[in-house]
């Protein structure tokens, strides 16, 4: 059974020693690409959050262009809008936490750390 225990796959570094290891410079192995994940992850959820802010206030604004002076569909417009602006000044808000938070900390979101088994 333990000689099962040895067989690793050759397409994939070798993790855990014991033979040829082709190295971090080459690929994200250990905790670094778990990290890149969630870095890339959480940069996706701002980047989203942001341009849907944005939608949202060209939807507000095309809505005020095109409301023809009716007065409902006036304030349904510069709600929208405000509510877009809100939005994005929730996002930057929490994407400034998060960098300063990780400056504080000495965190890199985009390479975060996560341990592994050595």
């Amino acid at each position: 059974m333990k000689l099962l225990a040895q067989l690793r796959n050759p397409v994939l570094p070798d993790l855990l020693g014991g033979g040829e290891n082709i190295g971090p410079e080459t690929y994200n192995t250990g905790g670094t690409a778990a990290g890149k994940l969630i870095g890339s992850l959480v940069g996706a959820i701002f980047i989203f959050s942001f341009l849907m802010a944005f939608i949202y206030l060209l939807l507000g604004a095309f809505n005020w262009i095109t409301s023809g002076g009716d007065k409902a569909k006036l304030e349904h417009a510069r709600d929208m809008i405000t509510q877009a602006i809100v939005g994005i000044i929730i996002a930057a808000a929490a994407w400034a936490i998060v960098k300063l938070a990780g400056s504080f900390l000495g965190l890199d979101l985009e390479a975060l750390p996560i341990p592994t088994i050595q």
